[in-house]
């Protein structure tokens, strides 16, 4: 029983490590930079009407990027993503208890994720999305009321 038990161990060993030995890196033609958000809706519940963000994208020199850009051209920068909510909605929609989702490319990763509610009143939170190749880019998220 022990030489079964340990011939087991034995090949589960060599199956993990070969299985570790055929990792390999990402094909860097499948590696993107991108580390910026296309989109951000917020909704007062899960099925609930969307509200889409308003996205200010600034470069490294603090400079607010218009128009079609690249993302050599916002590298560096930061991001502001405002949510201006009629003040006649102030009782149907509760900034402290918001939804957020946001369209990002396959291989970025939002960090603290957006699952639960949130809320973006006053200064609003701040998520960092991580490019495929580690390139970071902080977003401030904000909701109020005009």
């Amino acid at each position: 029983m022990k030489t079964v038990y340990t011939t087991g161990l034995f090949i589960l060993g060599l199956f993990i490590a070969g299985a570790l030995w055929n990792c390999a890196k990402a094909d860097p033609e499948f590696v993107h930079d991108t580390n910026t958000i296309s989109q951000m809706v917020c909704r007062t519940s899960p099925s609930g009407a969307d509200y889409r963000g308003v996205i200010y994208e600034y470069d490294r020199n603090e400079n607010l990027v218009t128009g079609n850009f690249t993302q050599q051209d916002v590298d560096g920068g930061y991001g502001i993503i405002l949510f201006p909510i009629a003040l006649s909605l102030q009782k149907d929609v509760d900034l402290t208890k918001i939804y957020l989702r946001a369209t990002v490319t396959y291989d970025e990763i939002i960090a603290p994720s957006l699952s639960g509610t949130h809320n973006i009143t006053g200064d609003g939170i701040i998520i960092t999305v991580t490019a495929g190749t580690g390139a970071t880019r902080s977003y401030r998220i904000r909701g109020f009321y005009e």
